[in-house]
């Protein structure tokens, strides 16, 4: 999303095709740390990576997470309901969570009891989004079997100055953040962002005669305070401290009106150092986590349903050795302790987990070469080993081929384990074969890639609804599919397609619960003068669901859908912008999740100045 808002970078689409080109990185490159975890060109890199920048995010007006990642390749949404209702996300097919997220290069805490809820990430202090598509494991560990989303926060930023937001909209919605860049010496810089968001919400789950009226909200407080202090041009340190506070109300009616309210409380404190020259970056980070939850009644109070509380204590060294222009060697260690406290139950769960990881990555002539493997070992499961290779081979300037091959795993989690109603102490860890092939180049002016995949994941770790445990499901679960991405301009339009076909199924050659087999996205961006106008466009197909409101529950099938969004922003002058923007244009009526129908067509304000 360099070129245009909406669009992956222009160096993504080329990663196949320019990395033997540049020899040296040019000033305005992209420059990415998610893909092989140290800095480096994103055309010194053979994995598949998409970029969204700042400036991305306020060109398309979101308002949440999942507004940027649903526009993005391979990608698709699942929200029950509105603003602030669990949204989670499939990756080329797999769920949530075998796709690992990253706040900082930290794992998040939430992960620690299932997948993550993006719609709980505010937006406010985020600076940019690495979007890495494919098996990961062999740097990361667990969860990263589908791909990674690294959250990038201004914690480290740079950049001085102040901006000011404030925005209305539709279903009384109501924001106002600040982010500020304050130089505080000559070798230290602040970053400080607040903000503030609510909306009344809708009805998210109608029953008739039950609930008629309700409707149910969103209201999140969160800030964050970051420093990085330069010692000279080699070392230095950094700190951050993050917080957020997200409540927001859902339904679980059925034949009597059931009015509830979920509230999260997220803490996290950061402390490291880090020593760069020429050729060689050491990283040392520190990272704890808290994260506290409630479930209740809205009548009854916050302390009348559960609670429970996630802890987790991150070590990360990080390092990377360029040999020459054409050779780098990176490694380093991770340790992390993670606790699940179910305070309902009074029980207490936690475990270690320690890993070593390395890779390497070289230039020879026309081919690109890069390996990497990772030893996890914990506590609880013992220990994984995965490995992945990548090879890139660039025929002409206009027209380039790579390949991988990479395994990985997805840990049980804490909950999955321990819970003392669902929990099953004795589950193994997930595991999956991953074949990738791309071709990609130039066609006048036309920049285009065709990337094919294959996963095969065995013990996949499911819910039985008879025995109400989580077990290892026998047998293999297969996902193949093909993206092809285009990337172009016509006179000041800026567009970016891209259709995603898979069939993702389990061992009995059953679709995966509400994966799409097909999806289409179109994105464009046209900037003239002091306006940006972005329209984006995207079709789901149909995918099956599960009906559980009917005893017993009963197969569905959901319809596929189409949903064009549109953002404008005027910018008088250097300081201010004024934009309004529009959600669900058509007016759409449809479900990502069976009983949960979408927002109606939604307007919105903002007015921002800088100084």
């Amino acid at each position: 999303m360099r070129k245009s808002a909406l669009a992956i970078t222009l160096a993504s689409l080329l990663s196949p095709v320019s990395y033997l080109q540049a020899q040296e990185t040019s000033t305005d490159e992209t420059i990415v740390v998610t893909a092989n975890r140290f800095e480096q060109a994103e055309s010194r890199t053979l994995a598949d990576v998409e970029v969204v920048t700042r400036q991305d995010i306020d060109r398309i007006q979101a308002k949440t997470l999942p507004d940027v990642l649903r526009r993005l390749t391979g990608i698709q949404v699942s929200q029950n309901g509105g603003r602030g209702q669990l949204a989670s996300l499939f990756v080329r097919g797999t769920s949530s969570d075998q796709v690992l997220v990253l706040v900082d290069g930290v794992r998040f805490v939430r992960a620690a009891k299932g997948a993550v809820d993006f719609n709980q990430i505010p937006l406010t202090y985020v600076q940019r989004i690495e979007y890495v598509r494919g098996a990961r494991a062999s740097l990361y560990g667990s969860e990263a079997i589908g791909g990674v989303i690294n959250i990038i926060t201004i914690a480290r930023a740079d950049e001085e100055g102040t901006k000011l937001s404030a925005g209305l909209g539709s279903l009384d919605y109501q924001e106002l953040s600040v982010a500020s860049g304050i130089k505080v010496t000559e070798s230290g810089q602040l970053n400080i962002a607040l903000g503030s968001e609510s909306d009344d919400g809708y009805n998210v789950r109608p029953v008739p005669g039950v609930n008629d009226g309700d409707r149910h909200g969103f209201d999140t407080k969160n800030g964050l305070l970051g420093y990085v202090h330069n010692f000279n041009d080699q070392w230095s340190a950094f700190g951050n401290l993050r917080a957020y506070e997200n409540v927001y109300q859902y339904d679980s009616s059925y034949g009597s009106r059931g009015y509830y309210e979920a509230e999260k409380d997220d803490l996290s404190v950061t402390l490291g150092g880090k020593y760069q020259s020429d050729n060689v970056m050491s990283e040392l980070q520190v990272t704890a986590q808290k994260q506290k939850s409630w479930n209740y009644e809205q009548a009854k109070g916050k302390h009348s349903g559960t609670e429970d509380e996630l802890e987790q204590q991150n070590v990360q060294w990080t390092n990377s050795y360029l040999l020459n222009n054409n050779t780098t060697f990176a490694g380093g260690i991770d340790w992390r302790n993670e606790s699940y406290k179910d305070k309902s139950a009074n029980k207490t769960f936690d475990r270690t987990n320690g890993a070593l990881f390395g890779m390497a990555t070289t230039s020879i002539d026309k081919a690109m070469l890069e390996g990497s493997a990772r030893l996890d070992d914990n506590e609880e499961y013992g220990s994984e080993f995965t490995y992945s290779l990548a090879a890139g081979y660039q025929f002409v300037p206009e027209f380039g081929v790579k390949a991988s091959f990479g395994t990985a795993f997805k840990a049980p989690n804490l909950y999955q384990q321990y819970d003392p109603t669902y929990g099953e102490k004795d589950l193994k860890p997930e595991e999956s074969d991953a074949w990738e092939l791309a071709f990609s180049g130039d066609v006048q002016g036309v920049f285009w890639s065709v990337t094919g995949y294959d996963y095969k994941i065995t013990n996949l770790i499911d819910y039985h609804p008879t025995t109400y445990k989580y077990l290892n499901v026998d047998g293999e679960t297969h996902i193949q599919g093909v993206e092809l991405v285009a990337e172009f301009d016509t006179g000041i339009v800026q567009h970016q397609l891209s259709a995603d076909y898979k069939d993702a199924e389990d061992d009995k050659g059953h679709q995966l619960q509400r994966r799409a087999k097909e999806m289409y996205k179109w994105n464009t961006l046209v900037s003239f003068d002091k306006v940006d106008w972005s329209v984006s466009y995207q079709y789901v197909g149909k995918r099956p669901d599960v009906d559980y409101s009917t005893w017993p529950s009963q197969d569905i099938t959901l319809s596929s859908y189409s949903l064009v969004d549109t953002a404008v922003t005027y910018y008088p002058n250097e300081s201010t912008s004024i934009s309004a923007r529009i959600d669900n244009l058509l007016d759409e009526e449809y479900e990502m999740a069976k009983g949960y129908p979408a927002a109606e067509r939604a307007y919105y304000l903002n007015v921002g100045y800088e100084f």
